[in-house]
């Protein structure tokens, strides 16, 4: 099989212990550590820096993708002041001392490489593909969708638009010769550099971080924040803070920021919009 649950979680577990190491290491001076999704990341980077620009005092470092999951098991330990998650709390999660707190919506979307002269998919077509009927792109390129662990956020959306595309995509996980990506940021590296490729991200993502792909619109609905707020586009993706129940002054400064107009005008900017 081309991966596994438990390698999965081996690699968060690794990648959460590294990149913590190395920021509490060498950056133990910042006032604020934040961590979590990678379809968050680069958006907080911008409302960091903004925030930063006005209050030069604080320190503020934005981790790299350690996962809701790798978010939630950081913040009760202290290693992360602020935790970024694509999902709500459990509700053993809830135990342990924290909140979870909405701040921003975004499309999850379909997307593939601006080299690509396509634009636009079906729920049909994403059930053929994912079964490996449809194997070619109208212009004749090759199709390679990009496979997810079956725990992902975008997965678990992708599975939840009908019961035809669930049982496309668990087919498509037992397949070998599908592209396989473990992080949000690796999914659209492997959009961006593999011709054909298909794969679930978020608007978020690839405004904030200015990557060369871009969303298509499904069953002819752009995904954007008017369409998401009109409930015409299916799939939406809540980002969440996941928080100590008690927080330092800077936190709480910086939290403030985020819900303030400007905070808001850079949500928008970065494909985000508030909880409606």
């Amino acid at each position: 099989m081309l991966h596994s649950t438990k390698k999965n979680s081996f690699l968060a577990v690794f990648v959460l212990t590294l990149t913590i190491f190395y920021f509490t290491s060498t950056a133990c001076s910042a006032a604020i550590i934040i961590g979590g999704t990678g379809n968050a990341l680069g958006t907080m980077r911008w409302l960091a820096e903004a925030y930063q620009k006005i209050n030069p005092e604080t320190q503020i470092k934005v981790l790299p993708s350690i996962g809701s999951s790798g978010a939630i098991k950081a913040v009760p330990t202290g290693r992360i002041q602020i935790g970024l998650s694509a999902r709500p709390l459990k509700e053993a999660e809830l135990e342990k001392g924290i909140v979870a707190i909405e701040y921003a919506r975004t499309p999850t979307v379909f997307a593939v490489s601006n080299r690509a002269n396509i634009n636009t998919v079906t729920q049909a077509q994403l059930v053929d593909i994912y079964k490996g009927v449809l194997k070619q792109w109208p212009d004749g390129s090759t199709i390679r969708p990009i496979i997810r662990q079956a725990g992902d956020d975008n997965t678990k959306q992708i599975k939840s638009l009908s019961p035809e595309l669930k049982e496309a995509v668990d087919i498509a996980e037992k397949q070998q010769g599908f592209l396989f990506a473990s992080t949000d940021q690796e999914a659209v590296n492997k959009i961006e550099n593999t011709p054909g490729s298909v794969g679930v991200t978020s608007l978020a993502l690839i405004l904030s971080e200015k990557r060369d792909i871009h969303a298509l619109t499904l069953d002819g609905v752009e995904p954007s924040i008017q369409s998401c707020i009109a409930g015409d586009y299916p799939i939406i993706k809540r980002f969440y803070f996941i928080l100590p129940m008690e927080r330092s002054i800077q936190v709480n400064a910086f939290l403030d920021f985020v819900f303030s107009e400007k905070g808001t005008d850079i949500l928008k900017e970065n494909g985000c919009y508030p909880p409606q």
